[in-house]
């Protein structure tokens, strides 16, 4: 009984990080400024100071897009990985496990557009959500090639191969977007996102993102006294489980 009141106050303290975390990102939200088009980004870099956050709306695009190598598609940011399954037998004991390796990572300048503007995006692949917007393509291929080392070991074996996989992960030209992030000018002076904080699929909402968040955060809030306290019930019980067997 003790395993099970500790899963369940870990499961109380993660649902209380979760309510923590989206609370501080709506209060964080709260206080960016909504761009309704990317040719007030201008205005709102002379208006405003430069550390204050914006949220803008635009589709993405470039001048010089990359062609990926098996989906044929036209993106900004492009990685290729191969993965594999695997048996390992320890005393004639399988354990299934896992292997993933980067073939290839490309990517290029690309900007925001809406049609009344055209900005420059930059620091956006450690922002929030950006796994979140790269569309992916899987490919059931013979990938052992990758993976030579490892499955020449005698303990190793493939006991499926289609767990052999090629991934394709593409930010592909027309995808739309919606950022949070830090304005700034280029080095012609001209408008950009310098920095990119959060970035969602689609055209949000900033007060609907942060009425979402809210009540996000008041559910885990929920959820986290009623896992924790039931924990601490069952701990309580096995102590007194304990002392009575004593």
């Amino acid at each position: 009984m003790i395993e099970l009141a500790a899963i369940f106050i870990g499961i109380g303290f993660a649902f209380s990080y979760s309510s923590r975390s989206n609370k501080t990102n709506a209060v964080f939200l709260n206080k960016a400024t909504s761009v309704d088009k990317l040719e007030g980004l201008e205005q709102h870099i002379l208006e405003s100071k430069p550390w204050n956050s914006i949220v803008v709306y635009g589709t993405v695009g470039s001048t010089s897009p990359i062609e990926t190598n098996r989906s044929k598609t036209s993106g900004v940011f492009y990685q290729e990985t191969a993965s594999i399954v695997y048996e390992r037998f320890f005393e004639d004991l399988p354990m299934l496990e896992d292997e993933a390796i980067l073939l290839n990572r490309k990517e290029v300048p690309w900007y925001l557009e809406d049609g009344t503007a055209q900005v420059n995006v930059m620091g956006y692949k450690r922002a929030r959500g950006f796994d979140y917007i790269l569309k992916a393509y899987e490919f059931t291929d013979p990938v052992a090639k990758h993976f030579k080392s490892l499955l020449s070991q005698k303990n190793v074996k493939i006991t499926d191969p289609k767990s052999c996989i090629t991934c394709e992960e593409v930010l592909e030209i027309g995808t739309p977007l919606t950022i949070v992030g830090i304005a700034g000018r280029d080095q012609d002076g001209a408008p950009m996102i310098k920095r990119v904080h959060q970035i969602f699929n689609g055209r949000i909402e900033l007060e609907e993102l942060i009425c979402d968040m809210e009540s996000n955060s008041e559910s885990y809030g929920i959820s986290s006294i009623y896992f924790i306290a039931t924990g601490m019930i069952l701990l309580a019980m096995c102590v007194l489980e304990d002392l009575n067997e004593a």
